[in-house]
């Protein structure tokens, strides 16, 4: 089992762009430090609440501060980028960390971000499936022809391709059915998200394994996962930081066009359920006992944790992380 940490973005515009480089660098260094084995960089786009650099060049600088992290996109927005563009920038990241690249991928949300690249509702899966076949065929070494409804390429054979034979392994995010099952078809993993609650994410996992298996494919695959952690002396404690993070994080969420099971509930008792559902609370050895039985109960290969949230100081976040580092992964590993 491998664990990652999410770089994820808890400034805006009003933080010198320079301290989040150097905290993201402090963040990742001392991962490497504490035997973490992976680093994830996700993607947005005309974020004013949140600021978030784009991954391929982030992910390219941080891996040089921790060089024994695997670097994973999670997510690119797929369903958006340019698929050549995206194909080469992952290509030359695979390279410049020696072949430890990931790239997660997934559909996206944000209606300002699909309007953003001209992207029409109805064409946002059909785009999405084009794009990443297309992704995969720039990456195996073999000429390209390729007729798309969005992008064509014609006697194409990229020199810029990943270093590892067949290319680049693929995590494709969700939470919908569909998603999962399109994860299950077309990619080499389902990177889950924190917002299935428990028992949502048991059965999302069956669908995934169920589908591989219909579709002929193996379902001995990687299968990653975040949920949010909370490490405190108790319960009690963990949930009432849980409730003032949760609050500032989910509201830019929904901000953003996210709604139903991931908007804020206002009312405490659901609020409390809520976070019950989503997160790990509590002393590291309870954290840890829960992260075992995801691993063995659903096959999860890699937990990626993350350490930030908005309105937390980055000294509380290096302090979780220490935490986790010293007092949960030994557990988990041992």
């Amino acid at each position: 089992m491998k664990f990652g940490i999410l770089l994820t973005s808890v400034y805006d515009a009003s933080v010198d762009p320079m301290r989040q480089r150097d905290e993201h660098a402090q963040l990742v260094r001392t991962a490497e430090e504490l035997g973490f084995d992976l680093m994830v960089c996700g993607q947005h786009f005309l974020g004013s609440e949140l600021r978030y650099f784009q991954p391929v060049p982030w992910l390219t600088y941080m891996s040089q501060q921790a060089p024994t992290m695997d670097v994973a996109t999670g997510i690119v927005l797929l369903s958006m980028v340019n698929p050549v563009d995206i194909a080469e920038q992952m290509a030359t990241l695979d390279v410049l960390s020696g072949g430890r690249a990931i790239f997660g991928v997934g559909l996206g949300y944000s209606a300002h971000e699909f309007d953003a690249f001209g992207v029409a509702k109805g064409t946002r899966v059909k785009r999405f499936e084009e794009n990443l076949e297309l992704v995969k065929a720039l990456w195996s070494g073999q000429q390209v022809d390729f007729d798309g409804e969005f992008t064509s390429v014609h006697g194409a054979c990229p020199s810029v391709r990943p270093i590892r034979y067949g290319g680049i392994p693929v995590w494709i995010g969700g939470q919908a059915a569909g998603a999962v099952e399109r994860a299950a078809r077309m990619g080499d993993a389902w990177y889950a998200p924190p917002f299935p609650t428990h028992t949502q994410l048991a059965e999302l996992r069956e669908l995934f394994n169920r589908t591989r298996a219909e579709n002929g494919l193996s379902t001995d695959t990687d299968f990653a996962v975040r949920r949010e952690v909370l490490i405190a002396s108790d319960r009690s404690a963990g949930m009432e930081a849980a409730l003032e993070r949760y609050r500032a994080r989910y509201e830019t969420y929904r901000k953003w066009g996210l709604s139903g099971e991931n908007t804020p509930i206002t009312d405490s008792a659901e609020l409390r359920a809520d976070i019950e559902d989503h997160f790990l609370l509590g002393p590291s050895s309870l954290v840890a006992e829960e992260l075992i039985k995801l691993r063995d109960d659903l096959g999860m290969s890699h937990f990626v944790f993350k350490p930030h949230w908005p309105g937390l100081a980055h000294k509380e976040a290096m302090e979780q992380l220490e935490k986790f580092g010293t007092e949960v992964l030994p557990e988990v590993r041992g």
